[in-house]
């Protein structure tokens, strides 16, 4: 490879890992969470949201939960603990968590594809008793052995791809036409001579 390819394909790689950067960022809420499934339990509402959306075995997900009071009182330190399953069998189990101030923010790193349950008891101090909640995550299979299709970082790669062909095939086709132009004015001056 000459060292113009190699400046070019460089210059491409950083803007697909800028374009994957600026589609991947996700903001973050203090108080809510966008798109999150919403449950009631006694006198608690829970949300619970991943990151990626639909996570992606194999690789690590962000859980998002919120707890908030039905008659929005602060819930300070709230312990609840987290169960992870898949098919009945427990995958994880954490010891008691304390919440701060109704958030709280776990990874995990979901082995095989399938719908997994996440259980969310809370250990509730004012009336002694265990509330649990469950929520279904479903977790896909990775394609091109990393990326799914329905993860949110899947389209500014598919993006940069097209761009890329398209950059290239636009490149192709000047130097093709450019080469022509240059055998045919290489004729003509040879034919000159003679």
């Amino acid at each position: 490879m000459t060292g113009r390819r190699v400046f070019i394909l460089l210059i491409v790689l950083l803007f697909i890992c800028i374009v994957n950067t600026m589609f991947t960022l996700t903001p973050a809420y203090a108080d809510s969470l966008r798109s999150a499934l919403p449950q009631r339990i006694g006198n608690y509402n829970v949300e619970m949201k991943t990151d990626p959306t639909t996570p992606i075995s194999g690789q690590n997900a962000k859980i998002f939960l919120k707890i908030s009071s039905v008659n929005r009182d602060d819930l300070v330190d709230l312990p609840i603990i987290i169960n992870i399953s898949k098919d009945g069998v427990r995958r994880e189990t954490t010891h008691p968590i304390f919440v701060p101030y109704g958030h709280y923010t776990d990874q995990f790193i979901f082995k095989e594809p399938g719908i997994y349950a996440l259980d969310v008891t809370i250990l509730d101090v004012y009336t002694a008793q265990n509330l649990t909640v469950t929520f279904p995550i479903t977790v896909v299979t990775p394609l091109f052995g990393y990326l799914s299709l329905s993860s949110s970082s899947s389209v500014p790669f598919i993006a940069a791809i097209v761009i890329v062909a398209s950059i290239s095939g636009v490149i192709l086709i000047y130097k093709r036409k450019r080469r022509a132009k240059s055998i045919e004015h290489t004729k003509t001056t040879h034919e000159d001579r003679y």
